[in-house]
């Protein structure tokens, strides 16, 4: 057997190894970051068959660095703020409702833990005195809950799209943040798989962000990282997913708010219990009618321009880049002057090789982005400033010139 071929056993085992151990699905395990690995300690002088060998253990050295080198980290605070307005308006005043006096809140997939201080501070700024919060985050990388442990960032955390929605932070350095202890206080960091029921661990929690997690998980991954986490709710608890992420409530939940919020709730045992059958009621006969009036069923919702883009986006997550460029043409036709859609769709034809069509299109988002209010907020799957759509569209201009 040549070395290229075991090279090649080893790499196809690699991510069978981050594919178990994650639940990620093939297409979403970067290749590249497996070979760097893998390489890395061919390099080394370790044979194939060595690392073969090792793999057979996935709690082994090299098992723990294809995880990390495989693992996103992409985050920041308060990402998704109608979801922290959901938080404080909705989840916190139910959980007060019930009569709690400790609220627990679990950031799953915490990466480097902007997440969870996020969740922290939201629940301290809405509690009144005398109620306890508690956050957990929880993540496979070890190095980045060392990093979330620390508490310090620099501006790549903060950004416009996350606007500073609760006290949660002081300047320490240019460029660079550090948790207030007040929030550090409350919150706690362990190593965690999805997989795995971490509910026997850490105990029930009263909300559960999971965002842009499961996106990268195989279908049957998904389905067993949702029941451990709808199981790990209160009664009355709420489960936030990522925009794209699910398109039906998650077994045993039911979905509150609008679609593209994508927020869940695990309803109350009186909820579950269903209505006594009422008695029959013996009528006289009545004469017969002529007539009878028919009611007709209500209209189906309006489709909204956030809607459709988000099911276009769950189009793009499925590989159905013409259908969703086809949706965001439609929705277009509808909303004018939607810019969110408009840059999607001006991607989509970049990939697809149509660079005029999405040079023309990029053109309309810079004009009409800079008639708007620079900090004026557009909403869209992710609500973002005018000022965004505009530098965006100036860069993919910019560099197509170059080009």
């Amino acid at each position: 057997m040549s070395s290229g071929v075991e090279s090649q056993q080893v790499l196809a085992r690699a991510r069978e190894v981050v594919s178990s151990c994650t639940g990620f699905r093939d297409t979403a395990i970067s290749p590249t970051a497996v070979d760097r690995v893998v390489r890395a300690e061919l390099a080394r002088g370790r044979s194939a068959m060595e690392l073969l060998a090792e793999l057979q253990r996935p709690g082994a050295p090299l098992a723990r660095a294809l995880l990390d080198a495989v693992l996103v980290g992409e985050t920041y605070f308060f990402r998704h703020p109608e979801q922290f307005r959901f938080l404080a308006n909705e989840a916190v005043p139910a959980a007060l409702g019930r009569g709690n006096l400790t609220l627990r809140g679990w950031s799953a997939g915490c990466a480097s833990g902007e997440e969870a201080y996020s969740i922290a501070a939201c629940l301290q700024n809405m509690v009144p005195p005398g109620v306890r919060v508690e956050v957990l985050g929880t993540d496979l990388h070890e190095g980045r809950l060392e990093l979330a442990r620390r508490g310090v960032y620099g501006n790549w955390s903060r950004r416009e799209a996350g606007p500073l929605l609760h006290p949660l932070y002081l300047e320490v350095a240019e460029g660079r943040v550090s948790i207030l202890d007040s929030v550090r206080a409350v919150v706690r960091f362990a190593q965690g798989n999805l997989l795995e029921p971490l509910a026997e661990v850490h105990g029930s929690f009263d909300v559960i962000f999971c965002r842009n997690v499961l996106t990268y998980f195989s279908p049957d991954a998904v389905q067993v990282a949702l029941g451990h986490l709808a199981r790990a709710l209160v009664p009355g608890g709420f489960l936030l997913l990522g925009t794209v992420e699910v398109d039906h409530p998650p077994a045993g939940l039911v979905r509150v708010g609008a679609p593209e919020l994508q927020a869940f709730r695990r309803p109350l045992p009186r909820e579950l219990t269903p209505p006594p059958t009422p008695k029959p009621v013996i009528r006289e006969p009545e004469p017969f009618r002529a007539s009878l009036r028919v009611t007709a069923p209500p209209p189906p919702p309006a489709p909204t321009a956030v809607g459709l883009h988000t099911e276009a986006l769950q189009r793009i997550e499925s590989g159905d880049e013409t259908g969703a460029a086809s949706l965001l043409e439609k929705l277009l036709q509808q909303f004018r002057d939607y810019l969110p859609g408009m840059l999607e769709l001006a991607l989509l034809r970049e990939r697809a090789g149509a660079r005029e069509a999405a040079f023309a299109l990029m053109h309309t988002v810079r004009d009409n982005a800079a008639r708007l209010p620079p900090d004026l907020i557009i909403e869209g799957p992710e609500p973002l400033p005018a000022r965004f759509y505009r530098a965006s569209a100036d860069a993919f201009l910019t560099l197509g010139a170059i080009e």
